[in-house]
């Protein structure tokens, strides 16, 4: 049985509220101080009307039931000023694409010692984007690190991006700096990629989950697909967050499966069409989705929809995706 996106259990990542969090988060010397020098540049965001425009193609063949739509291409990171390591803590900065520092970010680690035991500490960033935890004795992993962007007039809790691709664990009497980036989409850690590349839960970007009833002589059942049907699925963005260029996307899709994941979709707001390869519109309507102000609009609709992406849970790993797949039901007309 092949995970869904939902299979994400409600990760542990209470440790971002458990004690040890340190609230003087003022960057000391040596440290980055915003507005002096290199490092602390910022980008202006290009009007959405302005941003250049792209299209990229997909053919799916046969039995394969996922596409990443961006592949290994992630946004241009902004510079991080050097940080001096300081024994003992755990500290740095935690930036959006523009560069500009995110308030409120919060960075979770814990740490092991002999026997099993763990302990864990947390930490949120300042109005500098700075944060700096105190490090419980033992080898360290950062567990946590999550930002509450502003998307469709809510707040949504979305994973950050370690700068440097590293999250490797460290000893807490070494202590280290590791900076954090807001990203609207890209791949996340490289184990979960090899372990399970359909599950949208490796992307940083949303994902949208089709399903469909196969035709079979036996049980040609109304709605269904014949093998061999292809489907054409057309996204083109309405509004994206975090954007440096927008990308229109044409799935051809061979159906042999019967479902196919879209997984890496840059955040924002989409048009959604699907047609046979004819041109005939293909009757949708969404599957259960418990947050139905997200999602596809209208709930059912005929060839073309409207999609914005699903928030995911509260608590969240490091370097991982958050959104929950837009279930979407498709109908041969």
């Amino acid at each position: 049985m092949k995970p869904l996106y939902r299979h994400m259990i409600p990760v542990i990542m209470s440790l971002l509220l458990i004690a040890c969090s340190k609230s003087d988060t003022s960057p000391e010397d040596g440290d980055e101080n915003p507005g002096n020098g290199s490092g602390n540049e910022t980008r202006t965001p290009i009007p959405y009307d302005k941003l250049p425009a792209s299209g990229r193609e997909f053919t799916i063949l046969g039995p394969q039931f996922y596409v990443d739509l961006m592949g290994r291409q992630r946004p241009v990171l902004p510079a991080f000023k050097a940080t001096n390591v300081k024994p003992g803590t755990l500290k740095g900065y935690v930036k959006d694409i523009y560069g500009r520092p995110l308030p409120g970010a919060q960075i979770g680690v814990r740490s092991s010692i002999i026997g099993g035991g763990y302990s864990s500490a947390s930490a949120t960033s300042d109005a500098n984007g700075f944060y700096e935890i105190l490090l419980p004795v033992g080898n360290v992993e950062i567990w946590g690190a999550k930002y509450l962007m502003d998307y469709e007039s809510a707040k949504a809790p979305v994973s950050l991006f370690p700068a440097d691709s590293n999250l490797n664990s460290f000893n807490s009497t070494d202590g280290a700096v590791k900076n954090f980036v807001l990203l609207p989409y890209g791949q996340g850690r490289p184990d979960q990629i090899s372990k399970g590349p359909y599950w949208p839960s490796s992307y940083l970007g949303a994902a949208i989950h089709l399903s469909y009833t196969l035709r079979t002589q036996s049980l040609p059942l109304p709605g269904s697909f014949p093998v061999g049907t292809i489907i054409v699925i057309k996204l083109t963005p309405l509004d994206l967050v975090h954007a440096d260029e927008k990308v229109s996307f044409t799935i051809r899709k061979v159906i042999e499966s019967n479902e196919l994941y879209i997984n890496n979709i840059p955040i924002g707001k989409y048009k959604i069409e699907v047609k046979l390869e004819s041109g005939a519109n293909i009757l949708m309507r969404e599957n259960i989705n418990l947050k139905p102000l997200y999602g596809m609009k209208p709930k059912q609709a005929t060839g073309v929809a409207e999609v914005t992406f699903i928030p995911g849970e509260p608590e969240i790993l490091a370097w991982y995706g958050n959104w929950w797949i837009v279930p979407i039901i498709i109908e041969h007309p």
